[in-house]
């Protein structure tokens, strides 16, 4: 597991109410529309990861439909981050 994997999957252990193995079994799935975070939420957790990973999402960035689920975040952030070494 990556390190930015691993620090994704804590992020939502430690700020939503949903079970380890939960969030483990629907990596795939919309976490809005699972009621994991709403909106504000959603830009705690994009604010968190800029700080940890030292990187800058331009708005346009948020139109991909990966930002909607926990592989596809991951997918985005190893992208973005190869290309900010």
């Amino acid at each position: 597991m990556s390190n930015t994997e691993n620090w994704i999957l804590n992020w939502f252990q430690e700020n939503t109410n949903v079970l380890q193995h939960e969030i483990n079994e629907n990596r795939d799935e919309n976490y809005f529309i699972k009621g994991w975070i709403d909106s504000l939420k959603f830009i705690s957790f994009i604010s968190d990861i800029e700080n940890q990973f030292k990187i800058s999402f331009l708005n346009n960035e948020f139109q991909d439909r990966k930002f909607s689920t926990i592989n596809g975040i991951i997918k985005i952030l190893e992208v973005k981050i190869n290309e900010s070494i």
